[in-house]
């Protein structure tokens, strides 16, 4: 599975990407902020965006929501250091999950188990 990594903390693209390589995928692009990831999205074409909600230049939720106009069916999990934020996207079937950082490494196995069995 293709994936791409979108968080200001390269502490967080490190560690993300470690995991997302142990298990099996493939980073295709990491960015700084949500205005990267709009820009370089159909260059990389992810099957999975793991994004953080609070970032400079553009936020999570609005990337979303950009990259949901250029492609409906791709899959987020949104990683935010604040509380807990699922209000902001209940009942959007691309929503996998919303995680609360520091993550542990289970949880990203067990996120892109799901949505490797989804595709």
């Amino acid at each position: 599975m293709k994936v791409m990594i979108v968080d200001d903390s390269p502490m967080i693209h490190k560690l993300l990407k470690k995991e997302i390589e142990k298990n099996g995928h493939q980073v295709v692009f990491i960015a700084s902020n949500g205005k990267e990831a709009v820009e370089n999205y159909m260059n990389v074409k992810p099957d999975i965006v793991f994004m953080d909600l609070t970032m400079p230049v553009m936020e999570g939720d609005q990337a979303y929501k950009e990259i949901n106009k250029i492609d409906s069916n791709c899959k987020f999990v949104f990683l935010t250091a604040l509380g807990d934020n699922k209000e902001l996207f209940e009942n959007d079937k691309n929503i996998i999950r919303i995680i609360k950082k520091p993550f542990k490494p289970d949880e990203i196995k067990e996120i892109l188990m799901v949505v490797g069995a989804m595709s």
